[in-house]
């Protein structure tokens, strides 16, 4: 069987969506996969041990680009399963696809929203398989000579969005109260250095700006005790990988966008009628929905994490 998955454009979504790739593969373990990738997913899922081809799609080609890349997949599928609601399913006119009319729900997982467009075309699932991240041995080895223990904290609270971000200056009194607990590390893109502002010493380990993404896979699955994030495709890729998390939320939806993990606390602000309001920009200037007391964010880690604090 040949099947085609048109992924989301963005990274978090396409980590969501990878429980879609893990059903198809437990169901039709001998298929052919093709991923068509944004220019932001391509390098990972290229990457993804369930895929066999992966071809890019620009949204920012033109019609006479778009029409020809179409066309130039016609009937090359019996099973297309279309994530992102568009018109190729009809063009590309496969055997199956997942359906073209359809209503995105604001209340369920966005896991579950994607693993509920394909029910109607797989026998069962039991969830017992699970795609790999592929590195190369020279990509391992700087990673291995750098971890030499099990037992780390991945910290990944900043995000593009500014608003998502955990405050530094709570953040820093988090640092300050588990540092002698675990031993840390700060991930992030280069733009994050700012939100990490005085975190930056030889208590911790910095890898921002410093990782792509598939080498937070591998770093996440071998080495993480336990992660503590916000809403972003780091989150994604713990929940993934159902390793403890602690994820705190503001702007976002816990219940769209929570890490799927089996051992995993959310933190929020309570009573804050504004939140969640899925918006850019804090209409009220104060990001009040990401102050989460940071006393509340060690406990949890503390608890998630089986860790016990000395000084109680």
């Amino acid at each position: 069987m040949t099947i085609g998955i048109n992924f989301p454009t963005n990274i978090g979504d396409t980590i969501l969506a990878l429980p879609v790739l893990d059903t198809l593969k437990e169901n039709f373990s001998q298929a052919k996969i093709t991923a068509i990738a944004s220019p932001k997913t391509q390098d990972l899922l290229f990457r993804n041990s369930f895929i066999d081809e992966v071809v890019l799609f620009d949204k920012k080609w033109s019609w006479r680009e778009k029409i020809a890349f179409s066309f130039s997949l016609r009937k090359k599928f019996e099973l297309f399963i279309d994530l992102k609601n568009t018109f190729l399913p009809v063009v590309l006119a496969p055997k199956k696809s997942t359906p073209f009319l359809r209503i995105p729900s604001k209340t369920t997982h966005k896991k579950d929203y994607y693993l509920y467009l394909i029910k109607n075309l797989i026998k069962s699932s039991n969830g017992l398989i699970k795609s790999e991240v592929i590195l190369e041995s020279q990509e391992k080895e700087k990673w291995v000579k750098l971890f030499l223990e099990k037992d780390y904290l991945f910290i990944a609270t900043c995000s593009a969005s500014s608003l998502k971000q955990y405050p530094s200056s709570y953040l820093k009194e988090v640092v300050y109260q588990l540092k002698s607990k675990f031993k840390i590390v700060l991930l992030g893109r280069e733009e994050d250095r700012d939100c990490y502002k005085g975190l930056f010493s030889e208590d911790v380990i910095d890898l921002v700006g410093k990782t792509e993404i598939w080498e937070v896979f591998f770093l996440l699955k071998n080495y993480a005790k336990v992660f503590l994030g916000v809403d972003s495709s780091l989150l994604h890729i713990a929940g993934y990988l159902n390793i403890p998390i602690v994820s705190i939320f503001g702007p976002t939806s816990e219940k769209l966008y929570g890490p799927y993990s089996e051992n995993s606390l959310i933190l929020k602000r309570e009573n804050l009628t504004c939140r969640p309001c899925g918006k850019a920009q804090c209409r009220f200037k104060t990001k009040e929905c990401m102050k989460v007391e940071p006393q509340k964010v060690v406990e949890a880690v503390l608890k998630i994490s089986n860790v016990q604090c000395q000084s109680s």
